[in-house]
């Protein structure tokens, strides 16, 4: 008899003991073995044990409740938050519950595996690549609970569309009894398509409830306050709703501000801390902004060719783990190089780390930005819309390594054409074919299909 897979259903039943833990540091030619210990409850979805010297290598040791040399029950492996630990006196399993079970009798019956919530409602690839702009928070009533991160796509024909999250790294879409859907904010409408030109998201007003901020055409900036499932945004520029705030009027410096990424930068508790990509390269800082206006404006970096020319897209998240709120800015330069600047309230653009060195793939990634969709409570989850239409999740990543990744939307079909034409109102018409090759289109399904083929 071998141990024996055990659930642990319930959140209080995370402190157990007796436990032991084994693991194979890298390099190691004997198994480390953390005899019997308790573990404690870890935001309350993760197993937490103290033992030193558990280095990377050791993902996937069991802990074992009960061990008698021979056997015991498995409750966990190390893995879940942070890919196990972020230090090595200290290691985490994911909570073992039916859904363990499930997948366990799947691998060893050979049965179709569980697909993400939204992939059966989000629609194809052909859809997904008039997604021009999307913004993550905690929007809809019921993710204002649960602590787990929303998605705001912009269409290119203006409509502006919520879809909450269902905490396991995907989006609710159709409209289950008993659980959120996806709600339409702004019919199509050219306001939007012309003009809406950046958006991003954070608690500006100080409310606890998050806030939509635009960046219009004109030069125009505006929060619309406490968005949620209820919320109609304006789709003429004669409509001004209640929550509507003005921050800059059109005609302002702001027509010049390419890329905007909020997040907790070092000004308060609050996310309502704004970096900002000039057209000249020059990056600047403005940390509390509310519905009064930006505040405190740093500069990060004089206008310069490198930040004007090859950084594509920027956002705020945390993908360091610490514990001090302060957020990391993630970089898309032009050559498909990820960077994060760590801690950008403490250490300013000093601290570079290389998430991924140059390379064909991300050239390819339009839409992205970080968010909490699932496994913890950081805003490391990175949302991607690729030019192929295929949309992904890199769950838990951390600022040196992308985490699992997460297909919600597959790549177009194998020699499908472009086609326009959607039932939700998209722009109609029709493209040419897709051809098996990363030189105009791709993605990483793509890619991996291209890859086999050859």
């Amino acid at each position: 008899m071998g141990n024996q897979l055990t659930t642990l259903p319930a959140s209080g039943n995370l402190n157990q003991k007796n436990v032991s833990l084994i693991g194979f540091p890298g390099g190691a030619k004997s198994p480390l073995v953390c005899p019997s210990t308790t573990t404690k409850e870890f935001e309350g979805r993760f197993l937490e044990i103290a033992c030193d010297g558990f280095a990377p290598g050791v993902s996937g040791g069991p802990f074992l409740r009960n061990f008698d040399g021979k056997r015991g029950d498995v409750i966990g492996v190390i893995g879940g938050y942070k890919t196990g630990g972020k230090f090595d006196n200290v290691s985490y399993s994911s909570q073992f519950d039916a859904d363990v079970v499930r997948l366990y009798n799947q691998a060893v019956n050979d049965y179709a595996p569980d697909q993400p919530t939204g992939i059966d409602g989000m629609g194809d690839a052909n859809l997904w690549t008039h997604a021009e702009a999307a913004a993550t928070g905690q929007f809809h009533t019921s993710s204002r609970k649960t602590k787990d991160g929303d998605l705001i796509v912009k269409w290119s024909d203006g409509e502006v569309t919520l879809y909450p999250g269902d905490q396991s790294q995907g989006f609710y879409t159709g409209c289950t009894a008993g659980q959120p859907c996806e709600t339409q904010l702004a019919k199509p409408n050219k306001l939007w398509a012309d003009h809406a030109e950046v958006i991003t998201a954070g608690d500006y007003t100080g409310s606890d409830a998050f806030d939509l901020m635009v960046k219009w055409s004109d030069g125009e900036v505006t929060i619309y306050k406490d968005v949620d499932e209820r919320t109609k945004l304006p789709t003429a520029a004669d409509q001004h709703p209640a929550n509507e705030i003005k921050i800059a009027a059109a005609g302002s410096t702001w027509k010049y501000a390419k890329g905007l990424a909020t997040g907790k930068f070092g000004g308060n508790k609050w996310p309502d801390d704004v970096v900002v990509r000039w057209v000249d390269g020059e990056m600047t800082k403005y940390t509390n902004v509310d519905g009064t206006g930006f505040h405190a404006e740093q500069q990060l970096q004089v206008p310069n060719a490198l930040w004007k020319n090859h950084a594509t897209i920027i956002a705020g998240g945390d993908f360091d783990g610490t514990t001090n709120s302060d957020f990391d800015l993630l970089v898309r330069w032009s050559d498909g190089e990820l960077t994060v600047y760590e801690d950008l309230g403490a250490n300013s653009l000093k601290r570079e780390r290389k998430l991924k060195p140059a390379n064909q793939l991300w050239t390819h990634s339009r839409v992205l930005v970080p968010g909490e969709f699932g496994g913890n409570l950081w805003e490391d989850d990175l949302f991607v819309r690729w030019s192929d239409g295929e949309v992904t999740v890199y769950g838990n990543s951390q600022a040196d390594a992308l985490g699992r990744e997460y297909q919600l939307v597959p790549p177009p079909a194998m020699g499908s054409a472009f086609r326009r034409g959607q039932p939700s109102g998209r722009l109609a018409g029709e493209e040419t074919a897709a051809e098996e090759s990363c030189v105009s289109v791709c993605g990483p399904g793509l890619l991996r299909r291209i890859s086999a083929a050859k």
